[in-house]
């Protein structure tokens, strides 16, 4: 069935959309203060399992990863590189060729990866920006699960955070080892909240506090709150305030839920936000970059971010951490009340490692103690350190229970420290995979908020019976005959 209609590309507005790898202002020259793993780590002996994996030859093994080493990398990011370098001094008998990310439109790179990943002599390892490219490898078997190969090189497994564990897995199989965590949120110019009379530390709880923020930070000069793509800022509110588009059951049945009370009332907040409050822009859809000038020159108060745009943000631009306060998106009426559809959430996503499964016993070993090495708790201890000894600012997200991401972050104030955590303990992951049902909806919402007269139960019923006979009627057609 998967080659005929993958599940995973039946949801996109109840997921989370994120951005591409850190990057930010130029280092100083590479450290050598931060030491190289000892020798007496790389003999650490791991007892074999009696499954199929083997630890990694000791005889000469080359693999091919597109792990972005090969990219210029500056500020942060280059510590990717610098581990590139300590992996090669412990485990010599292992090349790594360091492949360029390809140079295709979005549109284009599941095309890619299906191609890239299908045939032999495809990499060995890919470093995805998003757990959902690897998730939807895995949904057509273009992925390597890794459960085997966890006890050997990557036993810190049981500390990743329950979130973590459940966003790496498929099926209830390793998918991935994951980098870092991204959850979307909130930021706040805080020079705007202290022209506003507000705590330059506030942060609105609910949707009555939000609305409220939002006008009293409009004035002639900017608007409260810019929205970075009307599907991105839509369905973060509307995860927190307990709705979906779509549920999935055990059986992998969809159910869609356009007309919900948490959606309608969701779409009558941004709708509000226009044509009642007034605090937004008339031009609700601008592409992202205009959106994210236009909170950068002072011309909105309020934009969503997550940990990596952020990372740029005080790289490339003129923002600091101590300009901008960080917070959770305020929770909805529906969820307050506790009656709605499933639990407030904040999708979690992560930077993502897989290895490929079309490739030879010995550089598939190789492959996956090299995405484990790369990102072992270790190694994410010693990323903060080198961080603070360059003198570089951002926000990392560790997916460690026991690492928590505001003691591996630097240059953040303290004020950054409990909203961070509290974002995180929102973190869920989406009832149903990605779904194209979500383009239907998107339509919609447009209609809505461009026309002031425009009737938002109506629209969105429509908007679900064309998802339902266009694409969810065949989507289950092929898996009751499957």
């Amino acid at each position: 069935m998967a080659s005929r209609l993958s599940r995973r590309s039946f949801l996109k507005m109840a997921g989370l959309v994120t951005a591409g790898v850190l990057s930010g202002c130029a280092p100083k020259e590479l450290p050598t203060a931060v030491p190289a793993p000892t020798s007496a780590e790389a003999e650490k002996v791991v007892e074999k399992s009696e499954a199929t994996a083997a630890p990694a030859p000791a005889q000469k093994v080359k693999i091919r990863v597109h792990d972005l080493v090969a990219e210029d990398a500056t500020g942060p990011s280059v510590f990717n590189r610098l581990k590139q370098e300590w992996f090669a001094e412990q485990f010599p008998h292992i090349e790594v060729e360091h492949l360029p990310f390809p140079s295709v439109t979005v549109e284009k790179r599941r095309e890619y990866w299906v191609t890239a990943l299908s045939t032999e002599g495809g990499p060995g390892a890919v470093f995805f920006d998003n757990n959902s490219f690897t998730l939807d490898m895995a949904s057509i078997g273009n992925v390597e699960f890794l459960d085997d190969y966890v006890p050997l090189y990557f036993p810190e497994w049981e500390d990743l955070m329950p979130i973590i564990q459940e966003v790496s897995s498929y099926d209830g199989k390793i998918a991935q080892i994951p980098g870092m965590v991204e959850v979307n949120g909130l930021a706040i110019r805080r020079d705007h909240l202290e022209e506003a009379g507000y705590d330059l530390n506030f942060g609105p709880k609910d949707w009555p506090e939000w609305i409220k923020m939002c006008k009293d930070l409009t004035n002639d000069e900017h608007w409260g709150y810019q929205w970075p793509t009307i599907d991105w800022g839509f369905s973060n509110f509307l995860c927190m305030n307990g709705g979906t588009v779509a549920l999935e059951k055990e059986d992998k049945t969809i159910t869609l839920h356009f007309t919900d009370k948490e959606v309608v009332e969701t779409a009558k907040m941004y709708k509000d936000l226009i044509f009642t409050h007034k605090v937004t822009g008339p031009d609700t859809f601008s592409d992202f970059a205009t959106n994210l000038n236009n909170f950068q020159q002072g011309k909105a108060s309020v934009f969503n971010f997550m940990p990596s745009w952020l990372n740029w943000l005080f790289g490339e631009a003129t923002f600091q951490p101590e300009q901008l306060n960080f917070v959770p998106y305020p929770v909805g009426p529906n969820a307050l009340a506790g009656d709605s559809l499933i639990k407030p959430y904040m999708g979690v996503a992560t930077h993502s490692w897989m290895v490929n499964p079309k490739q030879p016993r010995e550089e598939k070993d190789a492959s996956a103690l090299y995405i484990c090495w790369m990102n072992s708790k270790e190694n994410i201890k010693k990323q903060a350190e080198w961080w603070k000894e360059n003198e570089l600012k951002g926000v990392y997200a560790s997916p460690f229970k026991d690492v928590p991401w505001d003691t591996v972050s630097t240059g953040v104030p303290e004020w950054w420290g409990q909203p961070l955590i509290d974002i995180l303990s929102y973190g869920g992951k989406s009832p149903a995979p990605d779904y194209k049902g979500g383009d239907y909806l998107l339509k919609a919402l447009e209609e809505i908020v461009r026309d002031e007269g425009s009737n938002i139960e109506g629209e969105l019923a429509k908007a679900e019976e064309r998802a339902k006979a266009e694409f969810l009627d065949e989507y289950m057609k092929q898996l009751t005959s499957g």
